[in-house]
């Protein structure tokens, strides 16, 4: 039988976290256990993952190593502890599971021969969001619609298709995979490190979308502050794209993105500010001529 680990990396969310270990206690395929990096050392998050009724173990790297880094860590200490786990669930600290979402991504992964699964992501309104980037074009055209995962379903049926990119609000990979291919990368401080990890998986091994898993993506409400920290982590995201497109061969298969990503950043903060012109060249130029990833030392 499947020994599934999960992994999550947070920063002071502890109600987020407790609110997802909530969710895999209930999981109709049992875990095996968790690894959760606190990147705060967070009395409240100690207390969220002692609650749990799952093996969790909490691991406090005594500085913030940014999402890249504690995942790299989490993975790390997670096949270590648990020499018998067969795969590792890699988590937002702010999503929420269906029961059956873990069973039905362990079938698809064996039935496609796959080393990666994605499944389908729930925003707080019902709507689909956060979707990976499917080899089908035309089903890709349709995931980026918007509708309920019903909808999807219903156009597109229930039937996994293979990607070459994904978010990483729930990736679930073999221990196979993460040992030849290693883990995420450290030096991706925040946004970006989801793209390059599945791409390296990709570039070599089979990655499925599987609509028929369900997990929820709660992100907390929106502040004045976490606004400008919105604002910093989508700049990096430009950064982190621009570097893994033009700057590694696995992950030239988006450099076509590219563009449709800094409209994106412009629009959404806006074409008229100067700033916003001058942080998006400036990260064009770090990502892709001095080939540094966000959160990377110069």
């Amino acid at each position: 039988m499947s020994a599934v680990v999960a992994v999550i990396a947070t920063y002071r969310r502890a109600q987020e976290l407790r609110r997802l270990l909530g969710s895999l206690e209930k999981s109709t395929h049992p875990l095996r256990g968790a690894v959760v990096v606190d990147n705060a050392d967070d009395p409240a998050t100690a207390d969220a993952i002692a609650a749990s009724t799952l093996e969790a173990q909490r691991i406090v790297p005594g500085a913030n190593l940014g999402c890249g880094g504690g995942l790299a860590l989490g993975e790390q200490l997670a096949l270590a502890h648990f020499p018998d786990a067969t795969h590792l669930w890699i988590l937002d600290d702010d999503a929420v599971v269906a029961p059956g979402a873990l069973g039905i991504l362990l079938a698809a992964l064996d039935a496609e021969h796959a080393v990666v699964a994605s499944p389908l992501i729930v925003a707080a309104d019902g709507a689909l969001g956060w979707f990976p980037g499917l080899t089908d074009a035309e089903k890709f055209r349709i995931i980026r619609e918007p509708q309920t995962p019903a909808e999807f379903i219903a156009r597109c049926g229930t039937a996994p298709v293979p990607f070459s990119w994904s978010t990483g609000v729930a990736l679930l990979v073999t221990r196979r995979a993460i040992e030849t291919l290693g883990f995420h990368r450290t030096d991706y401080w925040v946004r970006g490190e989801d793209l390059e990890f599945s791409l390296r998986l990709t570039h070599r091994e089979r990655g499925v979308f599987v609509p028929t898993a369900l997990v929820e993506h709660l992100p907390p409400p929106s502040t004045p502050a976490a606004r400008e920290e919105e604002y910093v982590k989508h700049r990096a995201m430009i950064q982190n794209i621009a570097y893994t497109a033009l700057r590694l061969p696995h992950g030239r298969r988006i450099a076509r993105t590219i563009p449709g990503n800094c409209r994106r950043f412009l629009r959404t903060w806006g074409w008229w500010n100067p700033r916003i012109l001058a942080d998006t060249i400036a990260a064009l130029w770090r990502g892709a001529i001095l080939a540094r990833p966000a959160g990377a030392k110069p």
